[in-house]
């Protein structure tokens, strides 16, 4: 195909300089028109807020079921999770696993919660300093979470995986075949999973259960079980990190917070939105389309970058500030038939954290972040934060 007529953007989406100083990239994709041609990755990508969330809307169009990833390898050893997969094979597949993960499931959870966040920020109150990421957002996920999911390993062994298999998202780049073996790990330990290696009544059962009464395939029941250990962790705990680092940077956020509980929720959804913990997934064209003007011809693949529609100055006003009085939703939690089924969680564990924060921390301080290297996610490695 001929590119000379299309706006083309000479970038690595996945390089370095894009992973750790992203907003420069995602600004000059946006810049360049609403849907661009990546050379180096021979792909498209959108990212616009209004035409990411239109393409997240068309899954007849941008299909799933052909992977995610930018790379085949990836996209065909996750062909049976949920996150690939469209139609009814993705609505039977996100109704099993919305049984645990509704309001109403998730319900009996809430006192466990509340008792982790506030033994955490007790902790934390009697410590000089921590680590924002590891001893703050990401204990509810490690201590609460993990147990909820059900499988035998170690929560620290979740948090390898899950991190591998965002990186396996990516290219065949050096950064994703040096996590490659973690990835695999994980794809061979669900291969392998059984009733007898899941927790009685966890979350991971539940998919046994299912697939016990004829709803899935045994082999949709393991992979799915990635649905689970993966979104579960780390994506919750940059969106937490993020929160905890605004908390602490925006002047008079966290006394307008105290002040006002009320406005915890709208919190948590700004911090999703300045956070956007996935950069973005890749969708394959079903059928020829255009898009503006531009035509993209079945077979091709488009990232659709949730991470740069958030921070869209044609849809948000300054985005790059986080504010308690923006309404409205955003894609930090995707959107249409793919929306994250983990949305609600995050949103419990987020808003427990602050219920926990209010009546104890008066100040809270952050500095010294260190950002992380991933090809999927973005956020914050660590950093240091204190609370008086």
């Amino acid at each position: 195909m001929n590119r000379r007529a299309v706006p083309s953007v000479d970038v690595d989406l996945y390089g370095p300089k894009a992973i750790g100083d992203p907003q420069p990239v995602y600004r000059q994709i946006r810049d360049a028109g609403p849907v661009v041609w990546l050379p180096r990755h021979r792909m498209w990508a959108m990212g616009r807020f209004d035409d990411v969330r239109d393409a997240l809307r068309d899954d007849v169009t941008f299909r799933s079921s052909r992977g995610v990833a930018a790379n085949p390898v990836a996209n065909l050893l996750g062909r049976q999770t949920t996150l690939s997969s469209d139609g009814s094979t993705h609505l039977n597949r996100r109704m099993i696993l919305m049984r645990s993960l509704t309001s109403r499931a998730l319900s009996p959870s809430a006192e466990v919660f509340e008792a982790e966040a506030v033994q955490t920020v007790e902790r934390l109150l009697a410590q000089d300093s921590f680590n924002g990421v590891a001893d703050f957002s990401a204990r509810l996920p490690v201590q609460a979470v993990a147990e909820l999911v059900g499988v035998q390993v170690t929560p620290q062994h979740m948090l390898r995986w899950a991190a591998a298999t965002f990186d396996a998202l990516g290219p065949v780049n050096r950064r994703g075949l040096s996590t490659m073996h973690r990835s695999f790990a994980l794809y061979l330990y669900t291969l392998r999973l059984n009733r007898t290696a899941v927790k009685p009544d966890s979350w991971a059962s539940s998919i046994f259960d299912a697939a016990d009464r004829g709803e899935i395939s045994q082999l949709e029941a393991k992979n799915m079980i990635i649905d689970f250990v993966a979104p579960s962790l780390d994506t919750t705990i940059l969106a937490t990190a993020q929160l905890l680092w605004s908390l602490g940077t925006v002047p008079g956020l966290w006394a307008q917070l105290r002040n006002d509980p009320s406005l915890v929720p709208t919190a948590v959804v700004e911090a999703v939105r300045m956070a956007s913990p996935i950069r973005g997934f890749t969708r394959t064209v079903a059928t020829d389309t255009n898009v503006h003007g531009v035509r993209l011809r079945r077979g091709e693949r488009v990232a659709l970058l949730f991470a740069a529609a958030n921070m869209d100055e044609r849809h948000f006003d300054q985005p790059e500030t986080f504010t308690l009085n923006r309404r409205g939703s955003n894609l930090g939690w995707g959107h249409g038939m793919h929306t994250c089924v983990g949305m609600q969680l995050a949103k419990l564990e987020m808003q427990t954290l602050l219920h926990a924060m209010i009546p104890r921390v008066e100040t809270i301080r952050v500095s010294d972040p260190v950002p992380l290297a991933n090809n999927t996610l973005q956020g914050f490695a660590a950093f240091t934060a204190s609370f008086t």
